[in-house]
């Protein structure tokens, strides 16, 4: 058992350490020139809405705010057979020339309206925005800056959590921002696998190319970024442009969400198992996949020992203080000179300082100066216990091939 963490927590602290080499690897500050009128791109924004009339108002207003020439961006509003209010809601923006409003009957996924609005649209770019979220005026704006680049494919923003309430939100958030930094050290190496749905924005050569989005186990977001991998589609990530989201508030709906969302990670590396291990892959293909594998794999075997490991003692314990009685010499004596520690303990410890460090590197990259809140300590809490939980669910539901619904 021991080994085992012993393995774990290597590969984990090695992983750690890759990244913020490949984060600082390309760190030093490009100067960038001023946007002509030929850089901004015509695009497209497409956002799928199924029963999201509490929120949908709030993201079009959002689309509507960019600050992007208007002749250049299109917006294109998919009803996805909602049964609540939400299309009466998006009439009020009918008016508006670059909205364009269309409803289809739902089909239990939301690959199938993004399908039925590429149908549709003929822009230079196109993009996706969840009908929860909300973007930042400069967003699209920083995107041309990359697309530039004629190799740039497509681009990725910094995912917030927008207005966290709860603990469990809160603990999300301190997530969503360790994430930031992934993501630009996944950037720096060319390995990003995932384009998410609040605002990734793609070239529509890439659709016309290597065809539309995918069913892919609910998770057409990594499908398709997959997808561009194995084709060597260059993925960027924009840390400036900035997209809030609104997380569960629940436990039941987070574990759900991150049960279709493991599982769809674990079916689609199946998949594409053809970019595992192969040189031309580079880090994408021998470290950034094969670890993301491993520390699913590593979690569901470990969690349920270490609860084991843990349970024992502490049932001793009782039965001993229902033996004799409550003692204090039971917790020996502590000694400020010599304070013991095993290599697992130090490597524990290592692995807490420099989960806090990457978490306010991605609070850097998005000028958040909040670097440390009480959120970070509610995400190391809560993720211990709950985490687990959709992992084991997830990986059990995929040796099954038993997929989570979508909703």
């Amino acid at each position: 058992m021991e080994y085992f963490f012993y393995i774990f927590l290597f590969i984990t602290l090695y992983f750690q350490i890759f990244l913020l080499i490949s984060f600082f690897e390309n760190k030093e500050e490009k100067i960038e020139k001023p946007l002509e009128d030929s850089d901004y791109l015509s695009v497209t924004i497409m956002v799928p809405c199924y029963n999201e009339e509490s929120t949908v108002e709030r993201t079009i207003k959002s689309l509507q705010e960019l600050d992007y020439p208007i002749d250049k961006l299109n917006i294109m509003i998919i009803d996805d057979g909602s049964i609540d209010n939400t299309w009466n809601v998006v009439q009020q923006f009918r008016d508006d020339s670059r909205i364009i409003l269309m409803q289809k009957e739902n089909e239990g996924s939301k690959f199938a309206a993004l399908n039925f609005a590429l149908a549709h649209i003929d822009t230079e770019l196109v993009g996706v925005l969840d009908a929860d979220s909300w973007v930042s005026k400069n967003a699209l704006v920083e995107y041309m800056y990359f697309f530039r680049d004629k190799e740039v494919m497509a681009t990725i923003p910094s995912m917030v959590i927008g207005e966290p309430n709860g603990i469990l939100q809160k603990s999300q958030k301190a997530e969503y921002d360790l994430g930031l930094f992934a993501r630009k050290a996944f950037s720096n190496i060319n390995a990003i696998y995932i384009t998410p749905g609040p605002f990734s924005v793609f070239r529509k050569y890439v659709f016309d190319t290597l065809g539309p989005y995918k069913e892919a186990h609910h998770t057409e977001d990594a499908e398709i970024a997959l997808r561009m991998q194995k084709h060597h589609y260059k993925i960027a990530y924009s840390e400036k442009s900035v997209v809030y989201t609104v997380p569960p508030n629940k436990v039941k709906p987070l574990i759900k969400q991150r049960v279709r969302w493991v599982y769809g990670f674990i079916r689609n590396v199946i998949d594409y198992k053809g970019l595992f291990f192969k040189k031309e892959y580079k880090e994408l293909g021998t470290i950034i996949l094969p670890i993301g594998v491993f520390r699913v794999f590593i979690t569901v075997i470990l969690f349920p020992l270490s609860m084991w490991l843990i349970l024992v003692p502490l049932l001793k314990f009782l039965r001993k203080i229902l033996v004799v009685g409550y003692n204090p010499s039971f917790f020996g004596s502590f000694d400020w000179f010599f304070v013991g520690a095993s290599q697992i303990q130090i490597f524990t410890i290592i692995g807490f300082f420099m989960t806090i460090f990457t978490i306010w590197i991605g609070r850097e990259l998005i000028f958040d100066r909040r670097k440390f809140t009480i959120d970070i300590v509610y995400m190391l809490v809560v993720y211990t216990f709950i985490a687990p939980i959709w992992l084991i669910k997830a990986s059990w539901n995929a040796l099954r091939s038993k997929k989570e619904s979508w909703r």
